[in-house]
């Protein structure tokens, strides 16, 4: 596979309308049970020559179906799929979102179905994931620079349910000293892959809205706040 057919299988971000307002159950099917991985590509492919924008999502509950919502609710029409249940789609998490050419090569769905760290995991994930973590609700860059000069690295996990909640994750249960319990969202110790995102799903974010991620995250460290490059799309404040 070339490097043009491999760009142009995931979706194009610029212009992806499924960001705009909260992800819906009911919006969600998958291919899964009738497709190959090679068929599930080449659908993305279509989809992509046809100008229709879309997201994945994969399950986390076996066999860990991938699932997608298509721009204005389209179903596939000449394709077998099954729209989403309750059960999976609590279990549903985003599929990390590429930075660079380099992240959209290894983002592009190959393998077994159980092999879904690599797709759903990004820096913050994969730290998380072996050691003790705080998500909590931050209140602006001034503050959050200064909780990491005292507790370390920070990173942002986005604004969430229109804006009403800004979330950021750090690796030091000491951060609880210097926040007050009521911005304290969740503390989670380690765990298997995708369990911590499922738990801010559910516990914070009430499956109203699912926390997207991409393959590098901006962070705050040391008095000092460190962008990605590219410039991730991440929004903090």
């Amino acid at each position: 596979m070339n490097e043009i057919e491999i760009r142009e299988a995931v979706p194009n971000t610029k212009k992806n309308s499924l960001n705009i307002g909260l992800p819906k159950q009911n919006t969600f099917f998958t291919i899964d049970p009738y497709t190959s991985i090679l068929q599930y590509n080449e659908s993305l492919q279509a989809l992509q020559n046809n100008g229709i924008d879309y997201t994945e999502y994969i399950s986390l509950l076996a066999p860990r179906n991938w699932y997608l919502s298509i721009e204005k609710n389209q179903r596939p029409i000449m394709i077998n799929y099954d729209n989403i249940d309750g059960t999976n789609w609590t279990k549903l998490v985003s599929k990390t979102k590429p930075l660079t050419a380099n992240d959209i090569y290894l983002l592009y769905r190959r393998g077994k179905k159980s092999d879904i760290g690599d797709y759903i995991e990004n820096d913050w994930l994969r730290t998380a994931r072996k050691k003790d973590s705080i998500v909590f609700i931050i209140k602006n860059k001034e503050e959050t620079l200064k909780l990491s000069k005292m507790y370390g690295i920070i990173y942002p996990i986005g604004v969430y349910l229109n804006g009403g909640i800004k979330l950021a994750i750090c690796f030091n249960k000491e951060i609880k000293n210097s926040i007050t319990p009521d911005r304290i969202k969740l503390e989670m110790g380690p765990h298997n892959i995708g369990d911590l995102e499922v738990k801010i799903n559910y516990k914070i974010l009430r499956n109203q809205d699912k926390i997207q991620k991409w393959t590098r995250t901006p962070y705050f460290k040391d008095g000092k706040f460190y962008p990605t490059s590219p410039m991730s799309p991440l929004k903090m404040f």
